[in-house]
């Protein structure tokens, strides 16, 4: 499993499942929200011009070169897109 601290003893960690991935934000220690996402659907979002990637609780938001995180459409932190880039590839 692959993490991101985020700040406001927030974390965003990535966990391998056999088809997909699961992003997981975790608040205090304890997992908030989560979303399971085909990687593959990660990196197009990367890689495109696409400006929001999941509908619900959990969402992703591009801007130049960061992401901003939203959980029930409230921004909690951001992140930049290599960071996420490469806990990605460390999922491959």
């Amino acid at each position: 499993m692959e993490s991101i601290f985020l700040n406001n003893n927030l974390k965003l960690s990535f966990e391998k499942l056999p088809h997909s991935i699961r992003l997981i934000v975790s608040k205090n220690g304890e997992e908030w929200v989560c979303r399971k996402e085909k990687l593959k659907s990660l990196f197009t979002f990367l890689e495109t011009d696409k400006e929001h990637l999941f509908k619900g609780r959990l969402q992703l938001i591009k801007t130049n070169d960061q992401i901003d995180i939203q959980v029930k459409n409230e921004s909690i932190s951001s992140i930049s897109i290599e960071a996420f880039q490469q806990a990605l590839i460390k999922m491959k």
